[in-house]
Formats: structure tokens, C-alpha cells, sequence
């Protein structure tokens, strides 16, 4: 996992949305400047002398709108960026944004997604699948 998972999803984001769609796309709970600061500079080095301060509980439902994610996730990354808590097992942001995902699919969905991402991870073995 990142370090700043949170950091991470915000530029990805940012990378295909302006500041003010991605204030917008969390409901207002964080203003633009808020998401701009953050994708410039992250938690702890904010415009200036300052940081850039952690969304308040209130704020965690719209976050995880925008992200497409649970609101469980967002606080998990909250914790890494701004407290350094980091979960037991090593997971990169991609597994973490996909997880509640995958949870939510039912058992047949599931095996379709597990057999997909087995043949897209192996090797290509003909000249033909490159």
C-alpha cells in the first residue's frame, strides 16, 4: 500500500476531473481550493507553513462518493495520509479502491471477475496475444 492512498486517489481523480467537478462530486464536502491543495501538496505539506488539514467525519459519505468507494476505505486511507496508520497487510490503492467492489458481487459475478483476472495477469503465450 501507499503511504498516501488518499493523496493517490485525489490526483488519479484530478488527473480526468477540474477541482471544482471533484468538490462537486463529493457533495461540497470539501471545497475546490480544499482538493487542489490537497493533490498539489498532500496532508502535510500545505500551501505555505500550513497542511492541509484531514476531512472531519461528516465529510467521509461524500469522499467515498467521489472515490467510488466505502466510506470503511476512506477513513483507512484518512489514517494512512494523516496519521501514518498504515493497515497489517500490504495492499496498493488499486486493491483498496477495488475491494468494496469486489465484496459487493455475487457469487457467480465473482467467478467471472476471479477467471478474468487470472487470464489478464498471466503471461501472453502466443505471439498473436501481445
Amino acid at each position: 500500500m501507499s503511504r498516501t492512498p488518499f493523496r493517490d486517489t485525489a490526483r488519479a481523480i484530478a488527473d480526468r476531473m477540474d477541482y471544482i467537478a471533484m468538490s462537486v462530486g463529493c457533495d461540497r464536502v470539501r471545497s475546490h481550493s480544499w482538493w487542489r491543495n490537497m493533490v498539489e501538496y498532500g496532508a502535510w505539506n500545505g500551501p505555505g507553513a500550513g497542511r492541509v488539514g484531514p476531512p472531519d467525519p461528516e465529510a467521509v459519505i461524500g469522499i467515498a462518493k467521489l472515490f467510488a468507494t466505502t466510506p470503511e476505505q476512506v477513513n483507512a486511507m484518512i489514517a494512512a495520509d494523516w496519521y501514518g496508520v498504515l493497515p497489517d497487510r500490504e495492499l496498493s490503492t488499486r486493491v483498496m479502491g477495488l475491494a468494496p467492489l469486489i465484496d459487493m458481487l455475487n457469487l457467480s459475478d465473482y467467478g467471472l471477475l476471479h477467471n478474468l483476472t487470472l487470464r489478464l495477469a498471466r503471461p501472453c503465450e502466443a505471439v498473436g496475444d501481445k
